[in-house]
């Protein structure tokens, strides 16, 4: 039977037509086992009969979606967000949940706001999953409210009904700054990710890192962002100045290839590193030194700790994990000569 638009059947048309209560066929939707194998096949031939598509934003405002588990995805141009991503979302289906996900705006460079998270609020899941830079704590919490939550690689402290897990940005950094100083590097630029948070950790470790080695006079952070355009324009201003570096510590890996295109077209060369070790970093062409943070064990992590938070709000474990990276040398820092 179709349906226009406008005469979309609706919870009545079916209750209506198999001869039962609305409520009877609520229950069938929420919990079929709870209703008679007779009365429940009637409801279930009505629903085939006449194409009745159940409203998930309806029924959740009259019942929590206790088998669903929303998603929030920030960074959208970054592709390490969405393989986290990918591999928290086999592990919570794996564990018989079904998966929402809300694709995040930037809240000027700063990640996710607490608009995407009120959207899957709106809609009762039963815990969020929070991959990427995040806001401010405040207005995270408000959004929140009493729904169990994991944030990854968010920059984020834990809180009550909220665990963090997270890259241990100073060693990432550390790896970086020994091996471009191991490679006879000494004038090291930190080409910036922005306001956010995890990139006031990364530039944080820039700067210890250096003067371990000894090098404070040649700190220098140039304010970017976590774009590969905002990598590029960067980096054309700072060769543009007459600067020329020996190396550029990037924030991530897609500000790395802007960085790269930028010395390319202004015929200059410095080592360059990135950060994230996305899958496009391997490719021959770019072969790019990156911090890898094992997006497999951050996403596996981040389900596995949300299903704990889930079952047990109150259970003792660790609220916070740290994922230790490790540096793939590849041939973008071999030199700058």
């Amino acid at each position: 039977m179709s349906q226009t638009p406008s005469s979309r059947p609706t919870i009545r048309d079916v209750a209506k037509h198999a001869g039962v209560s609305k409520s009877l066929v609520s229950l069938v939707l929420s919990d079929p086992s709870k209703v008679s194998s007779l009365r429940r096949s009637r409801v279930e031939d009505s629903i085939r009969e006449l194409g009745y598509q159940p409203n998930l934003a309806a029924r959740s405002l009259v019942a929590e979606n206790r088998h669903a588990i929303g998603v929030v995805l920030g960074e959208l141009q970054n592709p390490w967000v969405l393989e986290v991503a990918e591999v928290a979302r086999e592990a919570l289906r794996a564990a018989g949940f079904d998966v929402l996900f809300s694709a995040a705006a930037i809240h000027d460079g700063q990640g996710i706001g607490p608009a995407e998270l009120q959207a899957l609020r709106d809609l009762r899941v039963s815990g969020l999953l929070v991959v990427g830079s995040a806001d401010d704590t405040a207005s995270f919490e408000a959004a929140l409210g009493e729904t169990p939550a994991v944030f990854v690689g968010s920059g984020r402290e834990p809180h009550a009904n909220a665990a963090v897990v997270s890259v241990d940005e100073a060693q990432g950094f550390s790896l970086v700054i020994d091996h471009l100083v191991a490679g006879g590097n000494a004038r090291i630029t930190h080409i910036s990710g922005g306001s956010g948070p995890v990139a006031a950790l990364r530039e944080a470790a820039y700067h210890r890192a250096m003067q371990r080695h000894g090098l404070r006079q040649q700190v220098q952070v140039v304010e970017a962002g976590p774009s590969l355009q905002a990598g590029y324009n960067a980096v054309a201003q700072l060769l543009a100045s007459g600067a020329r570096p020996d190396a550029l510590a990037c924030f991530n890996d897609l500000c790395a290839f802007g960085a790269i295109q930028a010395l390319d077209e202004a015929g200059a060369s410095a080592a360059v590193t990135g950060y994230d070790n996305i899958s496009l970093s391997s490719l021959g062409r770019i072969s790019l030194t990156s911090v890898d943070s094992d997006f497999q064990d951050l996403g596996r992590s981040g389900a596995r700790l949300l299903l704990q938070l889930m079952r047990n709000p109150q259970g003792k474990f660790a609220r916070q994990l740290t994922i230790s990276p490790r540096l793939i040398a590849r041939a973008s820092s071999a030199g700058n000569a």
